[in-house]
């Protein structure tokens, strides 16, 4: 599994490295722990290639020292994160990176061009990664990212209490992702799975997209248009407990952005899992809308399927 973390060295970018030994986390791992200078690098001159203009303006020559110490920092800082995580993970092989770039979109590219499986950044942190609750930072990153993202919080927690883990449910394809997300990690004896999916207009009209998954549970001599629901928990709690997960389940009316993140305050969840996307059909749905106002205002880690 390959890891990328967005550290800038804040406190919460240490608690971001304690969330993982919560996310369920195989013992095959690489990790890249990435820092970056929100800085504007100005090319260095090209060996053999006469410059355009014969002297360098001063302003420039002041700007690259300014952003090459500034690089130089970041690089600091990646390494002091590396170490740390080496150290909470002697398994792992652990990389320090630095780049000068703006944060969201050095954590996306990269995430690109290294086929990242998951990329984790804390809820906030200093100038680099601020504002990674609600501001433009992680929502870029959420949106854009071609990976499953975890925003990492800490929260306390009662000495041997087992993980808990909530996972919003609405029967699209994203939904049973989040699900072989979940089956693929692996969690210590005792963990506790809680199923929680919101009865409105997105789950009731979801049986109108003839979706292949659907199909699954959706019976043609149904009553009721929600009698599915109860199928596919069953089917998913069927799974999980196979895996030796103790499951919970709660179907209930109301808007998924606010039940998610209620019951995930009122179980003390770890970790909320969501799809990256819903029903495709229901624009408010998208990813945007619920992924983004649980990230804003969860209380505990929150990891985007993709």
């Amino acid at each position: 599994m390959r890891i990328l973390i967005g550290y800038d060295g804040s406190d919460c970018s240490e608690e971001t490295f304690e969330d993982l030994r919560l996310a369920g986390l195989p013992a095959a791992v690489e990790a890249v722990v990435l820092s970056v200078a929100n800085v504007w690098l100005p090319p260095a001159p090209i060996e053999g290639v006469e410059p355009a203009v014969n002297v360098m303006p001063l302003a420039v020559e002041r700007a690259r020292e300014h952003a090459e110490a500034k690089l130089e920092e970041a690089r600091s800082t990646a390494e002091r994160g590396a170490s740390r995580l080496h150290a909470l993970f002697p398994g792992w092989h652990v990389k320090a990176e630095a780049v000068a770039d703006s944060p969201s979109w050095a954590v996306i590219k990269k995430a690109s061009e290294w086929k990242a499986d998951l990329v984790v950044v804390g809820s906030h942190g200093y100038s680099g990664f601020n504002r990674l609750t609600l501001g433009s930072v992680s929502q870029k990153i959420v949106n854009e990212s071609p990976c499953t993202v975890r925003i990492a919080r800490k929260r306390e927690r009662k000495p041997g209490q087992p993980i808990h883990i909530v996972v919003g449910l609405d029967g699209s394809e994203n939904s049973d992702l989040t699900i072989r997300t979940v089956l693929d990690r692996k969690w210590p004896a005792g963990t506790e799975v809680h199923l929680i999916t919101a009865i409105d207009e997105n789950v009731i009209t979801a049986i109108f997209e003839q979706s292949p998954l659907l199909s699954r549970w959706v019976s043609e001599t149904d009553e009721e248009p929600l009698n599915w629901v109860g199928r596919m928990i069953a089917d998913y709690r069927q799974q999980l407990e196979a895996a030796g997960l103790h499951v919970h389940s709660l179907v209930n009316d109301g808007d998924p952005k606010t039940l998610l993140v209620e019951e995930s305050i009122n179980w003390g969840a770890d970790t909320l899992f969501v799809g990256a996307k819903g029903h495709n059909l229901i624009e408010r749905f998208l990813i945007g809308s619920v992924s983004t106002s649980i990230i804003s205002r969860a209380e505990c880690s929150v990891e985007v399927v993709r």
